[in-house]
Order: structure tokens, then C-alpha cells, then sequence
């Protein structure tokens, strides 16, 4: 056993040596013979990869899913062996993360479809985005950054060490030498603050596996001094910071960089897997400490609540769009919580509930929308699968557990992020006054300061109902495509943004949402949780209307049986047919919206009705009969509207009533 083994449990060091032992011995009896290794050991059992359970099945179904979008019936160099994606018509240049799920799948089923497409798609990848200074980049013409090596260094590293063994002698030899030359640019290109805080923290953890998989022990110092560095990188709530330029900045709220996609799905499983690997005993607490906090985030349904994150523009509902997964953090650091199995299964029920076709789609209505997926999704999201089934680390949470949201606690609050949560009754709801604007300067086309961003202003940017499940959720104040290459498109058909909000719009849009400098207070009693906020009217870009500006004023009531918003606009000459309160609710197309009075709205859900009141004296506009739609985090709506007169408030009122 290793030095640091917390409750004598296997270190990931452990489970890399046993998992490749085991992994080996399976070789033997491959159905392609012709393209292992020597003969191995035989009577030896395989990784639990091939056990029946929800992981290895969802594995299975998105490895197939890419293989039949993976281009070999061409033969030009620049598209044999890629995979094509069928919603952005491209080839993602990171595709050659798949080199790992599907090297796993070749190994445990001996399925010989796998290995070829491995292959043929790290072969891709050395044609098309390899460098000769040791990097990647991330796209063939769309994007030269570098930062990515790290990514795919992971990936083939962790392909190696546990699936190796089924390679000839000259493959296994090539792809060694790219890991140590992809290495060797690492060691002179990262540092902390390259790129956000998720490519220093994971770059500690593909230091410390080079270290491990090339025989290069001073790669583990890289790591840790990595490592080590980040543990600043923490807010006393312990959320993991950095997500922004400058990484270590305040806003004027005094708030940090976070994104909680980015974190619950790259950074901290990548510095749980450093930590179990180098058996660093600091960095493991303060991950576990970490995992704790960005769990409170989840909501019932498996979903994490990135309505306010900084890069909420790749905010898919289940994680984010091209970074791979919350399983290895909370399945492999599960014997410190028993909550983080939980964690993971809800997580992986969701991302299967997603998955359409053999790929997952970008949030839950796209694939009834007609949207189609981004295969981006599907090869970063199979790694983090993949890792886990190799750990032989226990998987399904026996019992299953409540996890925090699920428990009527009140309010919490988060300062470094100007962000309250609050649960009563069946109720879960986030209100966010977050002032951190993230400015993206890889990628060309970014929107940036000029553009949309995370909801702000005092938003309602979630709610979430015990029965019912979504009701209402954020978007982007504006959708701008920020990585050209990582973020789809909209289809010709409606589309807005999706968080709740007072809207003027006479010519220029100016909403509730982009006020950065709005007031934000919360009180909780025991029977009623009071948000207050207070702000005005701006462009996605933070300009006001022209000449007097427009105040508004929100206030959110909860209790046990309803949530009340109260919208009202100080008193002004504006016209009143330019200024009103839209209510987006989460409302497939399969979901029936009636309008029974001008005053009230009943949606029917599964397993329920949602009933809407106002007390407004025009009552609702009428419905459209076409939902809208959100690429982000992929919802239909069913888009309320209320008209406001200028000086006279409005109350909405919201209640559920249970399935006869």
C-alpha cells in the first residue's frame, strides 16, 4: 500500500496498477489477435468494465454513437477517421479525446470496431491538429490554441496505462513517444495562470499521470507544485475560483470567477484524481471540502444549477458542453461521502435520459425541438465514464440518498458569487445579483462585453419544484456565440432568452437581467424566504435607456405553497405596449398550456399542474401555440407575457397542484 491511504481504502495509484493487470490478462483472448501484444497471462478477469450496470451500458451506446459519425468511406487525410459532427457540420478538432472510451471498449468487449476507430481517429488527429512543438490545437482553422494538449494528453495517457496491452509493439511505442513529446510542451507552456484555472488544475493531474505512464518521476514535482498553487483558488464557501480573467480578481460586488459546469466537471475531478494518485493528503481535503460545497448546487433531478456561472454559455442542464463529466470526482472520493455516489448516478440517470440516437444531446428538449446533438458532448463526457468503470471503484449508490437541495432548509448564501438559494416547502429556487462578466479571448467571434452573459439583476435564474421539476430557468441575457467552435447555432424557428424578467423594447432591448450594479437582499422565517432587488433596465451590454433610464423593482415571496413575484417599474413616461413582464416556463411541446381566464395560466406536467395567476387587470397576452426555445441549458417554453404600466406593480403568483 502506498504512504497516505485514508481509511485503508485503494489509492488511485492502486487502482491504475490493478485496473492495467487486469486489463492485460484480458488481451489473450481478443477477437483481433493479430493487432495485441505478446500473449498475456491467462485465467485473469478483465476490469468491471463489462459488469452490467448504467455506466458500462451508456458507454457502450455513446462509443457506438460515434462510430457511426466517424468518416471512412473518404480517404482524403483531412477527413478519414474524423468525426463528424451533426449538429455544427464539422469536425470538432478535439475528437481525438476519443482515443480512450474507445480503446476501453475495444479492450472489454474485444470488439475489433472499437480498436479501428481508435486508431483511425488518433491518426486523424496526428495529421490534422498535431504540431511538431509536442502540442494539439484545438481546431483545424477555427481555433490554433494549445491549451487543449492537456486534454487530449489525458486522454491518451489514461488509453495507454490501462489499455495498452492490446496495441502491436510498434503502435504502443508511437503513441508513447507523442504522449512524452505532448509532455515535454506542456512542461514549458503551463503554468497557473494559463488560460482559466481549469487548465493548471488539470494539468496537474496529466503531470502526475505522464509521471506514471512514461517512467518520468520529476513530472510529479510539475504536478504538485500545480497542485499546491491552486489550493489559493478557493473561496472560504469552497468554491474553486478562476473561471474569469484576472483568475485572482474581485468585482466590485467583491465576487469571484466561477463557473460550477467547469468545476464540478474538469477541475475538481481532475484534482481528486492528482490527489489520489500522488497521495497528496492536503489537496485531497481540500477537494473533498470542495465537492461538498458545489454538491449543494445539484437539484434532484441530477442536474447542476450553473444558472449564474461565468461561462454559463455552454450551461447544458447536466454539465457543460465540451469538458468531461462530474463521475470520477464524486465516484472515486465516495468513500469520504456517501452523498457523492448519489451525486454521480443522478448525474449519469440524467445524461441517459439526454441520449438520443447513440449521442448525447445538449439539454433535455433539444432532441423533441428538433435540435441536433453536438458529437462534441458525447466523446469528452464517454472519458469521464470510462475512468470510472476502469477504477473498479464501486458505482451504484445502495441505498440511494437525499442529496442537499432536496432538504427544505431555508436560505443559503453564496457572497463571492452575490447568489442566494432558498428551499421551502417543495420549492427550490436561485436568485442571483452576480456582477462577474467573463470575456473570452481565445477563440474568434466571441461577444464578450458587447454581448450576452449570465442573467444578473436580481434574476430568478431557477425554480424548481419537487413534482413538477423545472419551472423556470436562466439563458443567456443575449446568446452570442463565445466559442465559435464549442457552442451550436439556433434553427430558424423562436427563440429567447429564457430567465424571467422586465423587458422594454421598443427599438433596443433593455431588461432586468444585465444590471450588475442591482441591490440584492434576502430575510428567511421559518415559514417565508423575502428576495428584494433593485436595479435598472440595460442592453445585454450594460447600456441604459436613453435620456431618464428605467428603475425597476423585484421582489420574490416563497412559501410551503406558492412563489409570488412582484415586478414594478418607477413611475415614467414610457409607453406602456413597449414594457412588460416575461415568464418563459419550462413547458414541452407534449405539455398542455390552457388559458382558463385572462388571469390565470394551468400547465400540465407528468406529474402534476402548475398554476400561474396574475392579479394584472389585462391579464396575460394571449399564448402562442409554438413553444420557444433555449440552446442554453436546452429547454421549450411555453412564453408568458404580461403588459406593465410604468408606477403600478404587478403580482404573479405560482402554485402546484398533485396528479388526481
Amino acid at each position: 500500500m502506498s504512504k497516505y491511504s485514508p481509511n485503508h481504502e485503494l489509492t488511485r495509484r492502486d487502482l491504475l496498477r490493478l485496473s492495467t493487470a487486469g486489463a492485460t490478462a484480458l488481451a489473450a483472448n481478443l477477437a483481433f489477435p493479430h493487432l495485441a501484444s505478446a500473449a498475456q497471462p491467462p485465467n485473469q478477469s478483465a476490469p468491471n468494465a463489462t459488469s452490467a450496470n448504467l455506466y458500462a451500458q451508456l458507454l457502450q451506446t455513446w462509443c457506438d454513437g460515434l462510430l457511426v459519425h466517424q468518416e471512412t468511406s473518404i480517404q482524403s487525410p483531412s477527413l478519414h477517421g474524423a468525426l463528424l459532427c451533426p449538429a455544427c457540420a464539422l469536425i470538432h478538432g478535439r475528437c481525438g479525446d476519443a482515443v480512450y472510451p474507445l480503446l476501453h471498449m475495444a479492450h472489454t468487449t474485444g470488439n475489433e470496431k472499437y480498436l479501428r476507430s481508435a486508431l483511425l481517429v488518433h491518426d486523424w488527429s496526428e495529421r490534422q491538429v498535431s504540431r511538431a512543438d509536442g502540442s494539439w490545437i484545438n481546431d483545424v482553422t477555427l481555433s490554433s490554441w494549445q491549451g487543449i494538449t492537456v486534454f487530449h494528453a489525458i486522454s491518451l495517457a489514461e488509453a495507454l496505462h490501462h489499455h495498452g496491452s492490446i496495441l502491436d509493439t510498434a503502435t504502443r511505442q508511437r503513441w508513447t513517444d507523442r504522449l512524452a513529446r505532448a509532455a515535454k510542451f506542456l512542461d514549458g507552456f503551463i503554468t497557473i495562470e494559463t488560460g482559466n484555472i481549469n487548465y493548471p488544475i488539470t494539468a496537474s493531474f496529466c503531470f502526475a499521470l505522464c509521471a506514471e505512464v512514461l517512467g518520468a518521476p520529476h513530472y510529479l514535482d510539475r504536478a504538485r507544485t500545480l497542485a499546491h498553487t491552486a489550493l489559493d483558488y478557493f473561496t472560504p464557501n469552497n468554491l474553486l475560483f478562476g473561471e474569469g480573467h484576472p483568475q485572482t480578481g474581485l468585482s466590485p460586488k467583491h465576487c469571484r470567477p466561477v463557473d460550477l459546469g467547469y468545476n464540478v466537471e474538469e477541475s475538481l475531478p481532475s484534482l481528486a484524481q492528482y490527489a489520489l494518485l500522488a497521495n497528496d493528503k492536503a489537496v485531497l481535503d481540500q477537494t473533498i471540502s470542495a465537492l461538498r460545497t458545489h454538491m449543494e448546487f445539484m437539484l434532484p433531478d441530477g442536474a447542476w444549477d450553473n444558472s449564474w456561472g461565468t461561462r454559463n454559455y455552454k450551461w447544458s442542464w447536466w454539465g457543460s458542453r465540451t469538458s468531461d463529466g462530474c463521475h470520477p470526482a464524486y465516484v472515486l472520493l465516495a468513500a469520504h461521502e456517501p452523498r457523492f455516489l448519489e451525486v454521480a448516478h443522478r448525474n449519469l440517470e440524467l445524461m441517459a435520459a439526454c441520449t438520443h440516437n447513440g449521442l448525447l444531446y445538449g439539454g433535455p428538449d433539444y432532441f423533441e425541438h428538433g435540435d441536433l446533438p453536438c458529437i462534441h458532448h458525447t466523446f469528452t463526457h464517454a472519458k469521464s465514464l470510462a475512468t470510472v468503470l476502469d477504477s473498479a471503484a464501486r458505482l451504484e449508490p445502495a441505498p440511494r440518498l437525499s442529496l442537499p437541495r432536496e432538504e427544505a432548509y431555508g436560505l443559503k448564501t453564496y457572497p463571492e458569487i452575490n447568489t442566494h438559494l432558498a428551499a421551502i416547502g417543495d420549492w427550490r429556487a436561485t436568485v442571483t445579483g452576480y456582477d462577474w462578466e467573463y470575456v473570452e479571448d481565445v477563440q474568434p467571434g466571441h461577444g464578450g462585453a458587447a454581448g450576452g452573459g449570465h442573467a444578473s439583476g436580481g434574476a430568478l435564474s431557477l425554480l424548481y419544484h419537487r413534482d413538477l421539476g423545472p419551472l423556470l430557468t436562466a439563458s443567456m441575457t443575449k446568446y452570442q456565440m463565445i466559442e465559435i467552435s464549442n457552442q451550436q447555432a439556433f434553427r430558424d424557428s423562436p427563440h429567447m432568452p429564457l430567465t424571467p424578467r422586465i423587458e422594454y423594447a421598443p427599438h433596443e432591448t433593455y431588461t432586468s437581467l444585465s444590471d450588475f450594479n442591482a441591490t440584492l437582499t434576502a430575510t428567511s422565517s421559518p415559514t417565508q424566504i423575502d428576495i428584494d432587488a433593485r436595479g435598472q433596465l440595460l442592453t445585454a451590454a450594460h447600456q441604459p435607456v436613453p435620456d431618464s433610464g428605467l428603475d425597476y423593482h423585484l421582489v420574490y415571496n416563497l412559501t410551503e405553497s406558492s412563489i409570488q413575484i412582484t415586478a414594478e417599474i418607477a413611475p415614467s413616461t414610457i409607453s406602456a405596449p413597449s414594457l412588460r413582464f416575461i415568464l418563459p416556463v419550462i413547458a414541452g411541446s407534449d405539455e398542455t398550456v390552457t388559458q382558463p381566464s385572462p388571469q390565470t395560466i394551468r400547465i400540465t406536467k407528468p406529474n402534476g399542474t402548475l398554476i400561474i395567476y396574475t392579479d394584472a387587470p389585462q391579464g396575460f397576452e394571449p399564448v402562442p401555440q409554438q413553444r420557444t426555445f433555449n440552446l442554453v441549458p436546452g429547454f421549450e417554453c411555453a412564453p408568458l407575457a404580461i403588459t406593465m404600466r410604468a408606477g403600478q406593480p404587478i403580482h404573479i403568483k405560482m402554485e402546484a397542484a398533485a396528479k388526481k
